[in-house]
């Protein structure tokens, strides 16, 4: 039994020739990828086309003569998995069970044991900033408990609120410059040249180093045949060298906060801190989109109804995404990581925990812990614990924790939750039912218990949309942004007849990382003048801006970095599943997919 790969356009004899050498009578075939063209291969039927017709794809039997044929839309990159361990083909043989090997160390799969190091090492560092703080009398949680510490007065300036408004003081000369206003920095008369530099000079040298190591790993998987850069259990130099250095500079900033104390809240805008954070948050919704959809899991790929194929959104963004959010991701946790001080407060644990994770999963790239829907979604969710702390330990006169808590759970209920794999087992009756039980809940406590400033119930309720408003809509902003840069990149490529088979010469090469770092100088420095020229406006509204301002940043770069790594081999660019220049559909590896099961 043989079977035929059909699409609208013949153009792959490489990719041919791979399945010829993969796809034999009685083995095993994975992580085989197969692209837009007409392939023939000897050998039994992958069984794991019975899987593929439960997604979106047209599956037939195919016939010895060829005249059936498994047939896949235009522009679709799809991945074959075949497990074939223990069946038995047609022509009567059986196939020999192979398992694949697992790397390990002490036992333990190198990427589970690099991960258990990591946050080994994170929950010690974060006793010890706990420890280092009491012992040095430190106890300011809070600017609105400055008159009651023992230690803060001595320390910081008061929360510009009341009499403590200082009108010819930039940051602190109104109403609404509380919501401005960072409570962990040095008064002004403490502040150095030193001080401020020093701080700098870490958090450039972090964030280059490891945007170094990305790219390193990116480009030796493009220009590389034998790489070796594959998704497994496998440790390499391109994984233990960032994750050695983001320890040694957590190491750095917790002695840096103890000498010089500074952080980088000096020069730029609180508000971009935290919608570097945002942005993240905003550019995982569009990575997970391909699997999750937006709203109970749908629409995807699985939902082949006309209405689900009207309205879910094309994939090149998507796919732009997933080959190169480690730039933007690295920036956003490094960036914050760098403008907090290591305080002693469970608002500071936290969030330095927070960047950890996202530094450690980046660390962990091309492996199987990297894939991981249950590590990722915890990445994802971790924002509600964090930003719950941090609204409940600041306090205030309104109090705000109810807001981030249950608008990031809100999020979580209708999008976030249902990347998990087995939601794909359950009935689709069964989704809402998280939703069903957030929806009572909030009734229940909106309704009875919490109460607006004048005692009234229900008033607040419209609090919990508000979040999950702003990502919804940077979303759709992402989506259009990343997609528009494609189309404009391929009708220049047409209108101009580019020769898309050319390598960058190095010139050209160099140019496109100056205009991919120059973006992030763009973030830093909007950032800047913000602080600088104090821009008075409402907290929420400013870092809106700054969020829609980052991610059409980041989509710029992101293009930028999608020129410089075309994969080359012979000095040509050849097709290949990971370039995303034709809006295709790429499948990752089986440790990563449960969608088509």
């Amino acid at each position: 039994m043989s079977f035929i790969i059909a699409c609208s356009k013949i153009r792959l004899i490489r990719l041919r020739e791979r399945l010829l050498n993969n796809f034999r009578p009685g083995t095993i075939a994975t992580r085989t990828i197969v692209r837009m063209g007409i392939v023939q291969v000897p050998g039994p039927t992958p069984s794991c086309l019975g899987r593929l017709s439960c997604g979106a794809f047209r599956v037939e039997q195919m016939t010895p003569d060829y005249s059936t044929s498994i047939t896949i839309p235009s522009l679709i990159l799809f991945q074959i998995e075949s497990s074939m361990d223990g069946v038995k083909a047609e022509n009567g043989g059986t196939t020999e069970e192979k398992k694949p090997t697992v790397a390990r160390y002490l036992g333990i799969p190198q990427d589970i044991f690099a991960w258990a190091v990591g946050m080994g090492f994170i929950i010690s560092l974060m006793a010890a900033m706990m420890g280092f703080g009491h012992l040095r009398g430190w106890d300011a949680q809070s600017g609105y408990s400055h008159n009651t510490s023992e230690s803060s007065m001595d320390r910081f300036l008061p929360e510009p609120i009341g009499s403590n408004i200082e009108p010819e003081v930039p940051g602190r000369c109104d109403s609404t410059a509380s919501g401005r206003w960072y409570y962990w920095q040095l008064p002004p008369e403490e502040v150095t040249a030193w001080t401020r530099v020093f701080v700098w000079l870490c958090y450039i040298s972090h964030q280059l180093f490891i945007w170094g190591t990305i790219y390193v790993a990116q480009r030796v998987r493009a220009r590389s045949q034998d790489h070796g850069l594959k998704y497994g259990n496998t440790m390499t130099k391109y994984q233990w060298v960032p994750l050695i250095g983001n320890i040694c500079f957590h190491l750095l900033h917790l002695a840096q906060t103890h000498w010089t104390y500074d952080a980088m809240a000096q020069e730029v805008s609180e508000a971009s801190s935290q919608s570097s954070v945002i942005m993240i948050l905003v550019l995982v919704l569009l990575l997970e989109y391909r699997d999750r959809g937006l709203f109970f899991g749908w629409p995807t790929a699985r939902n082949t109804d006309r209405v689900s194929k009207a309205l879910r959104l094309n994939q090149g963004p998507t796919n732009l995404v997933r080959k190169y959010h480690g730039y933007a991701f690295a920036w956003g946790a490094i960036y914050t990581f760098w403008y907090h001080p290591m305080e002693n407060t469970w608002a500071h644990v936290f969030g330095f925990l927070h960047t950890w994770m996202i530094m450690l999963q980046g660390s962990l790239m091309f492996t199987n812990v990297h894939l991981n829907r249950y590590w990722r979604l915890l990445l994802e969710f971790w924002v509600t614990i964090h930003a719950t702390i941090v609204a409940f330990q600041i306090g205030g006169p309104v109090e705000l924790w109810q807001m981030f808590c249950f608008g990031f759970l809100l999020m979580f209920v209708m999008t976030q939750l249902f990347g998990l794999p087995f939601w794909k087992k359950l009935p689709t009756w069964v989704r809402p039912l998280p939703f069903t039980v957030y929806f009572a809940l909030m009734i229940g406590l909106y309704g009875f218990y919490f109460v607006d400033g004048e005692g009234r119930h229900w008033i607040r309720l419209n609090e919990i949309v508000r979040i999950p408003f702003i990502e919804y809509t940077a979303f759709l902003f992402s989506w259009l942004c990343m997609w528009s840069f494609l189309k404009i990149e391929a009708l220049i490529q047409r209108r101009l007849s580019i020769d898309t088979s050319q390598p960058l010469s190095e010139v050209a090469e160099g140019f496109y990382l100056f205009l991919s770092l120059s973006a992030y100088a763009v973030c830093i420095g909007a950032s800047f003048l913000i602080q600088e020229f104090d821009w008075k406006m409402d907290l929420i509204a400013l870092m809106v801006v700054l969020v829609m301002l980052f991610i059409l940043l980041v989509a710029v770069q992101m293009m930028f970095m999608k020129q410089i790594m075309k994969p080359v081999r012979n000095r040509k660019v050849v097709p290949s599943p990971q370039d995303v220049s034709k809006v295709e559909l790429e499948v990752k590896e089986s440790v990563e997919e449960h969608s088509i099961e």
